[in-house]
């Protein structure tokens, strides 16, 4: 009978014991979550990021043509983009000063677009084709506007680019688009000291959709 009472209260312990250990671990991970419920590893990335994003749709009565989201990569946005992406990989000091580097020198190569855009018709996802349905302007503030020299489809999709570009989901093509420093005609940059805002036009026989960033 002792026996038997001590298998009962020996197992009643396990048992106890074993209720509580997952309630420890599901504490933990809901705590673990909690902390992680901010997906950045900056306090300043989501403010930068978003300062420098802009959404634009073309509607044809109820139908949907187009949602495109842009980030104009400034200089401003690229150090915040090299903090973040330098604390997520834990990057060196060394290694985070040739990042920067590299980023602020693709910033003299031109006037560069994340873009990321969603069309209902498969053949519409032409921007980075010769012949595309789409033109792309970037026009300033005196109306001036320069055509890319590049618009290049990123194919490979992954887990990096919708961190750093939440807008960013399976169902959208992802593009890079780069504009000349200067007008063609009169070589006069595109964005200067005394430039106000600048705006990302993108338009076709569907209709035109225009993003703007104002500089402050």
């Amino acid at each position: 009978m002792m026996r038997n009472q001590y298998q009962i209260s020996y197992r009643t312990f396990i048992f106890l014991a074993a209720v509580l250990l997952l309630i420890t671990l599901s504490c933990a991970r809901i705590t673990r979550f909690l902390d992680s419920a901010d997906p950045y590893y900056t306090a300043t990335y989501k403010k930068v990021c978003d300062k420098w994003s802009r959404e634009a749709r073309i509607h044809r009565g109820l139908e949907v043509e187009l949602i495109v989201s842009a980030t104009f990569k400034s200089n401003e946005f690229r150090r915040a983009y090299t903090d973040e992406y330098a604390k997520a990989y834990k990057l060196t000091s060394e290694e985070k000063k040739r990042f920067l580097e590299n980023q602020l020198k693709a910033a003299t190569h031109g006037h560069e677009f994340l873009m990321a855009s969603f069309v209902p018709e498969k053949k519409w996802d032409d921007f980075n084709k010769s012949n595309s349905m789409w033109k792309l302007y970037l026009v300033n503030d005196q109306n001036e506007r320069v055509t890319p020299v590049e618009v290049r489809k990123v194919k490979q999709l992954n887990a990096v680019k919708p961190h750093f570009f939440p807008y960013i989901t399976p169902w959208k093509s992802i593009y890079l688009v780069r504009f000349p420093h200067n007008i063609l005609t009169t070589k006069r940059p595109v964005i200067n000291n005394d430039t106000k805002h600048i705006k990302l036009v993108i338009t076709s026989v569907l209709g035109t959709a225009e993003m703007g960033w104002e500089f402050k």
